[in-house]
């Protein structure tokens, strides 16, 4: 009776804890056109998202851009472990973050986009809820990335 308790009690502790989200895998494709190209088309795209953009070295193979939002403001490009309507919500800031190379490779380039995110709670600051950034509560859906591969083919 009792290790039937205990194995009940166990389930329920663990229903009770959201899922961890996993994030996405970074995309990798080839296009036929050369860097440049690639990462003009690719900034237009992020620009009109929302994302800030900014060149990620001096060669302009690569960018990063960036989005943040209160609350379920990036929800169309994030996925967390708390529901839509959980408290913390109201609290929560989300960065998104999202970096694209563009290689020259023979007739084009190999593109590789990787997003990722950073939550914080600054809603909290100050009190017994305080909780530092992470990188886990959301992660990157694969939205933003999918519709950028779209937008450089």
């Amino acid at each position: 009776m009792h290790r039937l308790l205990t194995t009940g009690v166990v389930l329920l502790a663990i229903a009770c804890f959201p899922p961890v989200p996993q994030p996405p895998e970074p995309l990798s494709l080839h296009v036929a056109d050369p860097p440049p190209d690639v990462i003009r088309r690719a900034a237009v795209a992020l620009t009109g998202a929302g994302f800030r953009v900014a060149q990620g070295d001096s060669i302009g193979q690569t960018i990063s851009a960036n989005r943040l939002s209160a609350g379920n403001g990036n929800e169309d490009f994030v996925t967390c472990s708390l529901p839509r309507n959980a408290g913390a919500v109201a609290n929560r800031e989300t960065t998104v973050t999202i970096d694209l190379q563009a290689k020259p490779a023979d007739r084009g380039s190999n593109v590789t986009i990787k997003g990722r995110v950073r939550t914080s709670y600054p809603g909290y600051e100050g009190t017994a809820m305080q909780m530092p950034p992470n990188d886990t509560d959301c992660v990157s859906s694969g939205a933003m990335e999918q519709r950028l591969a779209d937008a450089i083919r």
